[in-house]
């Protein structure tokens, strides 16, 4: 089913124009009027929610959106964005890959500057249309867009591809709580068998919700994970498979900034957490996102010198200032072993109303805290609430470096 109906002449409308007359209009109030009347030069539909994407989209897809591409509100909230599309293509070169899920094409336009040919497929021809209007404006030439299933793709080809991406949708009725790689269409484990006759490099997208030991338990043959943040937020997890090797799984933590700044971390081996004096440490630290999620905590607070308050909090302390630190790194001011009645005579004394709150191994949560001393959230005090090892709460208050 064609969700929009397009006719030939919808694709050529000026998207440009509209937005720019528009700008400064409320998108509801837009939407209200120009659904209340009939439009046959434009597609209503595609034209506000394109307006729509192109008005907050700007930092996800700055290419897309400065040149006024058609940008279907699902697609585009599925798709990766530019910067974490980027990197999946620094990470490869060759004459050919295959995707078996174009979606909106931002990765396809990324692989398109690294390979020779790009083969994109989606069953969805009316968003192929799209995807390839876009792909003309922008003058990307070398990718070409298949109307197909990639079951029945697969099931016909004998070509052989330097590397299969594949970024599955979830099917609706799947676990929202629990990201299951046979829930997903199509079914990654499933295609295992086909992939590995056409391609030893298979790239796999899932989402940043994704347990990792799963993912090891399901497919062999994987050579890396990528937990890939933007500004400190997880947006996917990579896994590269590749069938030639049976090696064991580097595990790698990735922070982008821009496309000039992108922050690695990676390590196999485990470290002891060491027991501290939580009174000797000038310095907190808290690492990035990926870092937490990769679980390469203790191997990068062991490579810089520092300690950690708990193997499963997250947080580290240490003597001296780290550089260019990989997260976010604070000045303590003061720190104690937690107690409701000594942190009411601490935040009285030092006349502290309003600061930022955050917990990890923890029992109480920020939203409780914040109620239980009378504390509004923000401004430039940093209050942390965790317990080491051993079990003691601990209270730091920091200030950001």
């Amino acid at each position: 089913m064609q969700k929009y109906q397009l006719l030939p002449e919808h694709l050529n409308f000026n998207l440009k124009n509209f937005v720019q007359k528009h700008l400064n209009d409320d998108i509801n109030t837009l939407t209200l009027k120009f659904k209340s009347i009939e439009q046959t030069d434009f597609n209503t539909n595609l034209v506000l929610e394109s307006v729509s994407n192109i008005k907050k989209g700007s930092h996800k897809l700055p290419s897309l959106c400065s040149n006024y591409c058609w940008l279907p509100t699902k697609s585009y909230e599925q798709a990766s964005s530019e910067l974490t599309a980027f990197y999946k293509s620094i990470l490869f070169k060759g004459n050919s890959v295959l995707d078996l899920c174009g979606g909106l094409g931002v990765d396809d336009i990324a692989f398109s500057k690294v390979f020779k040919t790009v083969i994109s497929l989606d069953s969805d021809n009316e968003l192929n249309e799209i995807v390839k209007f876009n792909f003309n404006k922008l003058g990307i030439n070398h990718v070409e867009r298949i109307s197909v299933f990639a079951e029945d793709f697969l099931t016909n080809n004998n070509t052989k591809f330097d590397l299969v991406y594949i970024d599955a949708d979830r099917r609706p009725a799947a676990n929202s709580k629990k990201f299951i790689l046979s829930d997903c269409t199509p079914n990654i484990i499933e295609l295992l068998p086909q992939l590995k006759l056409i391609s030893n490099q298979l790239l796999i997208k899932l989402s940043p919700m994704v347990d990792l030991n799963y993912c090891k338990s399901e497919i062999e043959n994987i050579k890396e994970i990528h937990v890939v943040s933007l500004k400190n937020e997880v947006k996917e997890v990579l896994l590269l498979v590749d069938f030639s090797i049976n090696n064991s799984t580097v595990i790698k933590a990735i922070n982008i900034i821009n496309d000039q700044n992108i922050h690695e971390f990676s390590d196999s081996n485990s470290f002891i957490i060491e027991s501290l004096n939580s009174n000797s440490n000038a310095y907190f630290y808290e690492p990035n996102a990926s870092i937490i999620k990769a679980n390469l905590s203790a191997n990068y607070a062991q490579s810089l010198g520092l300690k950690m308050i708990a193997l499963n909090a997250h947080f580290f302390v240490g003597h001296e200032l780290i550089e260019n630190f990989y997260g976010r790194c604070f000045k303590i001011i003061e720190s104690f072993t937690f107690s409701k009645s000594k942190l009411k005579s601490y935040l009285k004394k030092n006349e502290i109303s309003k600061a930022n709150i955050s917990k990890r191994n923890f029992p109480i949560n920020e939203a409780e805290i914040a109620k239980q001393f009378n504390l509004k959230t923000g401004g430039d005090e940093y209050l942390f609430f965790t317990q080491n090892n051993q079990g003691e709460k601990l209270f730091y208050h920091c200030r950001k470096l």
